[in-house]
């Protein structure tokens, strides 16, 4: 999951035109690469924050700017941001994100980002720290879905990716997860914007609940939960109504 929402709080858009490296694009993401990055790099690490940007703010279309270079044996991300704006977001967040281009972009490979200003001039460091990051479970995708499963089966996973996958047909990343609660009844878990949490009725938690239960559970009744970034529950659906176990 593209957990990269704090990153577009601050980020802005390079100024004027100088030497910062050949560009690709992705929507308003813009990525600048030279020093032994290579354009398929440079394209992945775009699609991935233009992904994030479009999953936790779609109305957001102000552009914003990254650079790649590899001056050594370190990958350098450079980001270009709102110094004034700083303290809104945890450095958490952004080791986060060394962590997450490492894992996707460079297989591994250490990340080092720094924040700039409008020309690609430092102002703050991260240097990339291999973090623990929580644990959702395994994961499993279908499309633009991906299913983290704590505890209830692959196979479940599997199917459910499926379902969802077709039910919601989804250009960018939907993420879920399947657990258990502490009585052991099955809880699944999607992440939406908070925003827009109402615009889900009555009648689609129905509709996806039961979806869930007869294409992955055979049939089990199940808790669903639409959830932040963090799977944190933000509004619950029990399936069917009556059904014990998983209250």
């Amino acid at each position: 999951m593209k957990k990269l929402t704090p990153l577009f709080l601050l980020s802005l858009v390079l100024f004027g035109c100088t030497d910062y490296g050949k560009k690709v694009s992705s929507s308003n993401i813009e990525v600048y690469y030279k020093e032994g990055i290579s354009k398929e790099q440079a394209e992945k690490t775009a699609r991935l924050f233009d992904e994030a940007l479009n999953t936790s703010n779609p109305d957001d279309k102000a552009k914003k700017s990254f650079q790649l270079t590899k001056p050594g044996d370190t990958v350098l991300l450079k980001m270009v941001a709102d110094k004034s704006k700083l303290n809104t977001v945890g450095d958490d967040a952004f080791y986060a994100i060394t962590v997450l281009i490492s894992d996707s972009v460079f297989a591994g490979s250490p990340v080092n980002l720094t924040l700039t200003d409008d020309t690609f001039k430092g102002f703050k460091h991260f240097a990339f720290q291999k973090k623990e990051l929580p644990s959702w479970g395994n994961k499993y995708e279908s499309g633009n879905v991906e299913v983290f499963d704590d505890g209830v089966g692959e196979t479940a996973a599997k199917d459910m990716a499926a379902f969802m996958e077709s039910y919601f047909n989804p250009a960018s990343t939907f993420s879920f997860q399947l657990t258990k609660n502490e009585q052991q009844g099955i809880v699944a878990r999607m992440v939406v914007n908070p925003e827009k949490m109402n615009l889900f009725t009555e009648k689609d938690m129905l509709e996806i609940s039961e979806g869930i239960s007869t294409k992955a559970l055979n049939g089990a009744p199940l808790q669903f939960q639409l959830t932040d970034e963090t799977f944190k529950p933000l509004r619950t659906f029990t399936y069917p109504a009556d059904a014990a176990g998983v209250k």
